[in-house]
């Protein structure tokens, strides 16, 4: 029999079908997901995506629907914003807990099998409020790419998954594969606000740098810069170095992405209790190259990349550890 795995996210939704020895015989794609159930108060537009990338997914590999044995879903689709909401399981979790609390839903509408769901995860229970709202976070999605990447990586000891996006995650892991909690930030998004928004954006070219321009020196100097006075002042300091210091619009794009870097791995330091676990940094060019320079810069040595074909395997990896496939 032959599996689906649906990667249902705020906005993407992928749909891969694998083989049962676990290879991918197709994907499909759509952009759309949760948000738009926010933007429109219901989750029709998540259905309809989700019904026609299956269909393509099926169509393209030849397959047909009664071939399918599992159909497992994570990510922001177990969300209440999803299709089937599902609480989160409280940190430590490993994969057989997450498997637990698995649950299954029929929706004809979408596809004539059932779909599992894999639940989030979030750092602690119980009552969350401002004296302690800065140790809680919770993720859905990365706990299933945290697994998988784990499983492709085998690392020997704590490790510290970097998985950059709009919003960057951070995911503490014990030796043995169990998730100890994690931490996010909105560092992409306010990248993006800085870089569009602001009086920032003549000085950055409206734009970000490209792995052809990125410039190390600049986005450790750029972290420096807020590690002494402050975001908001090395941001504007950007600003000075294009007006009055003659650096072009490329060098002042890497200077602000090192800044607003900074700002993370200062947040890492009070995450990360204990011993120093290995840093993995996962993501593209060069927003990868820039997070491990500016953890070296900062103090953090040894962060290593991960390769992106180990990137691009670790959340269908992840979903069927977890599924038990």
């Amino acid at each position: 029999m032959k599996t689906l795995v649906i990667d249902g996210g705020t906005t993407n939704l992928r749909v891969y079908l694998l083989d049962a020895s676990g290879q991918v015989l197709s994907c499909a794609r759509a952009e759309g997901g949760v948000r738009h159930t926010a933007i429109d108060g219901h989750n029709g537009r998540l259905r309809e995506l989700l019904r026609g990338c299956i269909r393509q997914a099926l169509e393209e590999s030849g397959t047909a629907a009664d071939e399918i044995g599992r159909a497992v879903a994570y990510g922001m689709i177990t969300s209440g914003m999803g299709l089937l909401e599902i609480p989160h399981l409280v940190a430590p979790v490993t994969a057989g807990m997450l498997r637990c609390g698995m649950q299954s839903a029929a929706f004809p509408d979408i596809a004539p099998f059932a779909i599992e769901f894999i639940p989030g995860v979030r750092n602690f229970g119980g009552e969350v409020h401002a004296g302690n709202c800065a140790d809680m976070d919770m993720m859905r999605g990365e706990e299933t790419e945290s697994i998988g990447l784990h499983r492709l990586l085998s690392p020997r000891k704590e490790a510290l998954f970097v998985l950059p996006g709009s919003h960057n995650k951070f995911v503490h892991m014990g030796a043995d594969g169990e998730i100890l909690g994690c931490m996010t930030s909105i560092s992409g998004e306010l990248l993006d606000a800085v870089t569009h928004h602001t009086i920032l954006s003549g000085a950055v070219g409206g734009g970000f740098c490209s792995p052809e321009t990125y410039d190390a020196d600049m986005a450790c100097a750029g972290a420096a810069e807020c590690l002494r006075s402050g975001l908001g002042r090395a941001a504007f300091a950007g600003r000075i170095l294009n007006t009055l210091g003659a650096q072009d619009a490329p060098k002042i794009q890497s200077w602000l992405l090192g800044a607003v870097l900074c700002e993370d791995v200062k947040a890492l330091r009070t995450f990360v209790k204990g011993a120093a676990p290995a840093v993995y940094v996962a993501g593209k060019p060069p927003l990868q190259q820039a997070f491990i320079d500016v953890l070296r810069a900062m103090g953090i040595k040894g962060a290593r990349s991960v390769d992106p074909a180990l990137t691009a395997r670790m959340g269908v990896t992840g979903a069927l550890e977890i599924a038990g496939i």
